[in-house]
Formats: structure tokens, sequence, C-alpha cells
């Protein structure tokens, strides 16, 4: 007589088990590889920018626009792009919303703040910001930058969705104010 060899229901049990906690562990790398790879955007897009703002600075004489006095974001963005190609188009932050009536701040390009510390009108320090996994702006007061009330830098071991901008500072450190 032939035994037919077949698998009982405890080792059907165990392997569906071992396959459901393989999936527990796996499936929430896999929802957060999109938002890894938008916060890595957004850090080779800074670098980027670094380098059009030091090509920037070594044609006018060592100073970046200055949005704040020559009429808004925009404008000061298109000192990148014309006459000269530093940038090849506007940089739009990523972390903003597609709908234009929900932009934060009225607008949806990264902002951009120059310290004048060393010397009156240099420009030599600035700061970058993304609005950051949160959708919310968590550096008020960038115009008054390094002196801002409030610079909450993301940080991904607070989870990957925390508070904070994705910044970039010339020199770390230099906003002393910080909450």
């Amino acid at each position: 007589m032939n035994k037919i060899k077949a698998f009982t229901l405890i080792e059907l049990l165990i392997v569906v088990a071992i396959i459901g906690i393989l999936a527990a562990i796996a499936v929430p790398n896999f929802l957060n590889a999109q938002l890894r790879a938008k916060i890595g955007r957004v850090e080779s897009e800074f670098s980027s920018i670094r380098t059009a703002f030091e090509m920037y600075r070594l044609d006018q004489g060592g100073v970046l626009p200055d949005a704040w006095n020559i009429g808004g974001w925009y404008v000061a963005w298109k000192c990148f792009t014309t006459p000269v190609s530093y940038l090849p188009n506007v940089p739009t932050d990523i972390f903003q919303p597609t709908q234009r009536e929900k932009f934060v701040n009225g607008h949806n390009f990264y902002e951009f703040g120059v310290a004048y510390r060393d010397k009156p009108g240099t420009g030599k320090d600035y700061a970058l910001a993304s609005l950051g996994p949160d959708y919310d702006d968590d550096t008020t007061s960038l115009g008054s930058y390094p002196n801002s009330p409030k610079w909450v830098s993301y940080s991904s071991s607070n989870g990957l969705i925390s508070d904070g901008d994705v910044l970039f500072e010339t020199h770390p450190g230099l906003n002393p104010v910080r909450w």
C-alpha cells in the first residue's frame, strides 16, 4: 500500500506564520522607500543649488540675491536661470502641495536666507530650506537668518515623517536660536 505524503495542518500554519512575520518586517520598509527617495532628491538638488550659488557669487562680486529686497522668491530664483544659466530652471520644493492654492508660504520654491555676518553685503553665509516630509514650514522668519526665531532641522532618526525642514547651512550652527 502506497502512503501519501502530505503536510499536516500544524506545518501549514507554521509556514503561514513565518510568511506573515517576514511580510510585517518588509512592508514598512517598502512603503517608506518613496519618502526616502524624496529626501534624497532634495539633498541632491541642494548640492546643485550650492554649486549654482557659488558660481553666481563669483560672477556677482560675492553677493547672492536677497529675495526680501528684490521682489520675492520667484525673482530671486530667476537670477540663477537668466541671463546666465546657473540652474536649468527654478527649483521647486517636492514637498510642496501640487495645488497652487495650497502652497505653503504662497510659493513652491525652496527658501534661502543670506546672513550678513562677517561683512555687510557679502552674502557669504546662507541657508537653504525645504518643507520636509511633514509638509509644514518649520523655519519661519528665514528672512532674518541667521537669527530666526524658529529653526527646526529634519532628522530621520525621529522617524521618516517628523517635524523639521530639510536644511543646509554653509556653517552648521550659525543660527544660534533653535527651538
